[in-house]
């Protein structure tokens, strides 16, 4: 059982309360007059002690609000409760000085001696204004950062997508040129590679000798030239997905002779294609044109980049239903930070870039050996020579 409290002790602890409370207290009487207010109500509107007794409650509030807060007080004396003031509203108070602070107030009445006085508990709530402010700003800003950045990658993707369209164009574009003038250069071509045969069969002068030198040569440089056109429309059908594998049984050793008989005018003074098929087994089935292919892009390029006198190998083999493919020159070889670039379209080493050549072959080698379930690698040293391997299935899968 607690002990009780003298009534005297009582009020002093009120007293206490009220003197010492840290938010505003005031009490208004009828006709909103202030009847007494704390030290803290003092010094938030910077009035001295005593100085706001007698005065109307409305000195508190903004000029600007003092005939809407008359008519507030008013309602509230004729139906008083207990509540909140001013909710959703963003309430001021006005210091002597003119000056005005965010304020909360809470609302209470109490009857004595039947009279009605109405309670006010005033908070300065500056701080979390200025907080709310700047949390409004941060939010606003954020929302601007959002919207402006969505912007930016709407506009980055329309810029993207109207460049793919261009590059598609682009692409077609060259597609076209690049098919159209390779028809066309073929047969200019065919043409000059007769009459340099009909040259060559018909010369029975003096100077046989030096034209069929110079036939040779102008042969060679046409069958180079055609070697690229070749490398172009293939190109162009592997970027437009026109190429299939067309398995079909043939002999590899003589596709191999018949690929050499082919490229027999490309090769240097003394340059020497040794061929070696290990085995017995000779036969296979794969896509005998895409085989083709891949050996001219490969001993092509061994020949162009080999000097002249210098052997050029080709060895063959099936075995347990592998068919591999070595081709190996002694040649300037590829530059050891160029390695990883040899298969990228139009990619050329860095010594090779004085030797006439697309930068096609190897990457066009590599997509038909993708067709056909195959795989490529070479080894190579600088000065020393470069070896390529192929290795594929000997019989195509359906």
């Amino acid at each position: 059982m607690h002990p009780s409290i003298a009534e005297n002790d009582v009020a002093h602890i009120c007293e206490l309360l009220f003197q010492s409370a840290a938010e505003g207290l005031v009490v208004v009487g009828a006709r909103g007059t202030i009847l007494l207010v704390n030290p803290r109500m003092e010094e938030l509107f910077g009035y001295a002690p005593n100085e706001l007794i007698g005065k109307s409650i409305e000195v508190l509030v903004p000029l600007a609000d003092r005939k809407a807060h008359e008519h507030h007080r008013a309602g509230y004396e004729a139906r008083p409760a207990k509540r909140p003031m001013g909710i959703g509203l963003d309430l001021q108070g006005q210091r002597k000085d003119g000056s005005t602070f965010p304020v909360e107030v809470s609302l209470n009445h109490f009857t004595l001696n039947g009279e009605m006085y109405v309670m006010g508990l005033l908070t300065d709530i500056t701080k979390r204004h200025a907080a709310e402010v700047e949390l409004l700003k941060v939010n606003n800003d954020l929302e601007h950062r959002v919207e402006q950045r969505t912007a930016e990658v709407k506009a980055a993707e329309r810029n993207l997508r109207e460049a793919l369209e261009k590059e598609k164009e682009l692409n077609a574009l060259k597609s076209r040129f690049v098919s159209m003038a390779s028809h066309e250069f073929r047969t200019p071509l065919s043409t000059i590679l007769s009459s340099v045969d009909l040259i060559g069969r018909y010369n029975d002068g003096p100077h046989r000798a030096n034209i069929e030198r110079h036939v040779a040569k102008v042969r060679s440089k046409v069958r180079e030239l055609t070697v690229m056109l070749d490398d172009l429309l293939s190109l162009e059908k592997l970027e437009l997905d026109q190429v299939q594998c067309i398995p079909a049984e043939f002999d590899l050793v003589d596709l191999c002779i018949e690929v050499l008989e082919e490229l027999r005018d490309l090769a240097k003074p003394g340059q020497e294609i040794r061929f070696d098929h290990a085995g017995s087994e000779r036969r296979m089935k794969q896509d005998p044109r895409m085989i083709a292919n891949v050996l001219r892009n490969l001993l092509t390029n061994a020949m162009k980049y080999s000097p002249e006198d210098r052997p050029i190998v080709l060895r063959t083999a099936i075995d347990g239903g592998t068919a591999t493919v070595e081709v190996a020159d002694r040649g300037i070889g590829i530059p050891e930070e160029d390695q990883p670039h040899m298969f990228e379209r139009f990619f050329r080493a860095g010594n090779a870039v004085t030797i006439q050549g697309t930068g096609l072959g190897l990457n066009i080698v590599r997509r038909y050996l993708d067709l056909m379930g195959g795989t490529i690698s070479f080894t190579s040293r600088l000065g020393e020579g470069t070896t390529f391997t192929i290795s594929l299935p000997a019989r195509a899968t359906p």
